[in-house]
């Protein structure tokens, strides 16, 4: 038994020796059409890349090859499209299911991307006091507003917010809108697209909880110093901020899908296109 295994591995790389450098790139050919019938795309490209580094001069091997590759990518491309769809569909259905309870804003002459509030933290409601708001765009994209009443300017640049002893900072804004009304002075310092280091994350998540924070100035070279101290956030403020954030996962996750789906459909396209135009190439070789 032991000498017919041995002559049949012989046999085997006798065979095997014999072979022409495209019957040998062949194999690797059919291992990736197999993986490719199976959906196991990966290991299909492996097999093609093999081709081009072991046979370089395998070139009709290598030919089959690259269309094969172009198919890949193209059912890849469908997969992510597929994909991308039904997580769409998710995101979509969640936020139709929450968006009636906030107000959009969005003025078609000078607007490009509407906003989502909250009624109760309109500016016009709170012109008697010192609070924090929030809004959020289409894209998902939130910004935090410290929005302060004072007999006189503090030109606040960040916040401190804490539960006990537990705080998180928001970065220096220089987004600060000030004027004064009636003897009453106003600073709107906002903290834009997400960029207030976690703020808006720690409110939702100390939703339920007595925060408070702190409101500091830094001028020049100073260093940081309080100018309003140990101010609440109340719990409307807090439920208000805290919803807004969610509705802010909500879209960012909808647009985040839709930018990957639209990216894969233009990668489509493109492989599509490029195979239409070496398809139509061959065929006018084939002609002459």
């Amino acid at each position: 038994m032991k000498k017919i295994l041995g002559l049949l591995v012989i046999s085997t790389l006798v065979i095997s020796c014999g072979e022409s450098i495209e019957q040998k790139a062949g194999h690797h050919l059919d291992n990736a059409k197999e993986a490719f019938s199976i959906g196991n795309y990966n290991v299909a490209k492996q097999e093609i890349d093999s081709i081009k580094i072991l046979y370089p001069k395998a070139f009709e091997a290598r030919r089959q090859g690259i269309r094969l590759m172009q198919q890949i990518e193209e059912a890849e491309q469908t997969r992510i499209i597929e994909y991308e769809d039904s997580m769409i569909a998710v995101a979509q259905a969640a936020f139709d299911k929450i968006k009636a309870g906030y107000a959009f804003e969005k003025d078609e002459r000078y607007q490009d991307i509407g906003l989502y509030t909250i009624k109760s933290q309109a500016p016009q409601r709170n012109t008697d006091r010192t609070y924090i708001r929030a809004q959020v765009d289409e894209l998902g994209r939130m910004t935090l507003i410290s929005s302060y009443r004072g007999s006189s300017y503090i030109h606040h640049d960040w916040l401190k917010l804490s539960v006990g002893e537990v705080y998180v900072d928001t970065p220096e804004s220089k987004d600060r809108h000030e004027f004064t009304d009636l003897g009453v002075y106003y600073e709107w310092l906002s903290f834009i697209n997400g960029n207030d280091g976690g703020a808006a994350a720690f409110i939702n998540a100390n939703k339920d909880a007595d925060i408070r924070y702190t409101l500091y100035r830094k001028a020049g070279q100073e260093e940081s110093r309080p100018v309003y101290r140990n101010l609440k956030l109340n719990k409307d403020d807090r439920y208000a901020i805290a919803s807004l954030y969610e509705l802010s996962q909500v879209l960012l996750s909808l647009n985040e899908h839709k930018n990957l789906r639209d990216e894969a459909q233009r990668h489509l396209m493109f492989i599509r296109s490029k195979m239409k135009d070496e398809s139509a190439e061959e065929g006018v070789q084939e002609d002459k």
